[in-house]
């Protein structure tokens, strides 16, 4: 009896962690797509204006209606909760919710709401959607020098289905690497910028805060709504991560 009880637990755990596996990534799929709605539902509060990725002196308010300073403001999660009935368990996902709650927890609510808009289960694509004041802001004379390289408004996207807006992201946390981060950063910018094979002993920096974390693939959300997993080589394309590129390793050129 003892011996056909290991065995049952023997096939048990296995099955288990599969069906525990799938529950997290159709749980971080499900966010994804609430994040595109609300995406979306930005652009039509905003005259099709897309959600900015990382901007500065942008108004957001916590939830009590007060507003947040930089850099709070400059991140997308404040900017969106409202789209999201200032629902933060949906930037949260999975194990990635405790961090949420351990925020909430925090005896300084101001330091909550910083750390709230730091580790969303999913960064924006900031630099080639909506913007980003610091690796390269989409001013006049940058998208003279590089031509339309971000898109600002929805109905530049030339391939909906195919420009990814939000893709599963991880950062550093006192001292330890976490499943969540407010922005992440493409493979080419002018030049490659990530390593050539995915390491999870590598920091996060090493792509570009993007995190493979589901058999590796990610989840990946795009202007058309929908979401789904994406592999590494996937990943590693440019012509999911900016609306101009036409091949895997597409680089931004200053034009002729």
């Amino acid at each position: 009896m003892i011996a056909i009880i290991a065995i049952l637990a023997g096939l048990l755990v296995p099955a288990l962690a599969k069906a525990k596996y799938k529950a997290a990534q159709a749980s971080e799929v499900s966010s994804a797509r609430q994040l595109m709605i609300a995406w979306h539902l930005y652009g039509g509060d905003n005259s099709d204006w897309v959600l900015p990725g990382y901007r500065h002196g942008l108004e957001a308010r916590d939830l009590a209606g007060r507003q947040v300073p930089h850099p709070i403001n400059a991140r997308y999660p404040w900017r969106i909760a409202p789209y999201l009935g200032k629902n933060f368990g949906v930037m949260y996902a999975n194990e990635n919710r405790r961090l949420l709650e351990q925020f909430q927890r925090m005896e300084d609510p101001m330091i909550g709401i910083y750390a709230a808009s730091v580790f969303p289960s999913l960064g924006i694509n900031s630099v080639f959607v909506g913007g980003d004041d610091i690796e390269l802001p989409p001013t006049p004379a940058a998208m003279s020098r590089f031509g339309p390289f971000c898109v600002l408004k929805q109905t530049e996207v030339n391939r909906p289905s195919e420009l990814q807006v939000f893709v599963s992201a991880r950062g550093p946390f006192e001292g330890r690497i976490v499943s969540g981060y407010y922005s992440v950063k493409p493979p080419f910018l002018a030049a490659r910028r990530w390593a050539i094979e995915w390491n999870p002993a590598d920091g996060p920096e090493a792509w570009g805060n993007v995190h493979p974390r589901f058999g590796n693939r990610a989840i990946a959300a795009f202007v058309d709504g929908h979401a789904e997993s994406r592999n590494r080589s996937q990943l590693q394309d440019m012509r999911y991560w900016a609306n101009p590129a036409d091949n895997p390793e597409w680089a931004l050129r200053a034009s002729q």
